[in-house]
């Protein structure tokens, strides 16, 4: 679910700290996949945020979907401007 196995397989090459959203309602990501995400770019001693909306489901962040969710998404959004300005100074 997600292409999850795909950041999985590259965390070793991630050369940028990530910022992690996952809906906490997401049936097509499992709680499983995020540890092995996580897992992964820990073993790889790669700097990440990991974030877990518990009312958000699987895109969340698309209004575009069904499962759109207006206050998650400016959570994200804000968490996400907050990280740029961290990282970036921007």
């Amino acid at each position: 679910g997600g292409g999850t196995h795909t950041i999985t397989d590259l965390a070793k090459d991630l050369h940028a700290p990530h910022l992690f959203f996952w809906g906490g309602l997401d049936e097509h990501i499992s709680k499983d996949q995020i540890k092995q995400v996580i897992d992964a770019v820990e073993e790889a001693k790669k700097p990440y945020i990991n974030t877990v909306i518990s009312y958000a489901d699987h895109g969340f962040n698309c209004d575009e979907r069904p499962s759109y969710n207006k206050d998650a998404a400016a959570e994200a959004w804000a968490l996400t401007l907050a990280y740029f300005k961290e990282k970036l100074g921007a």
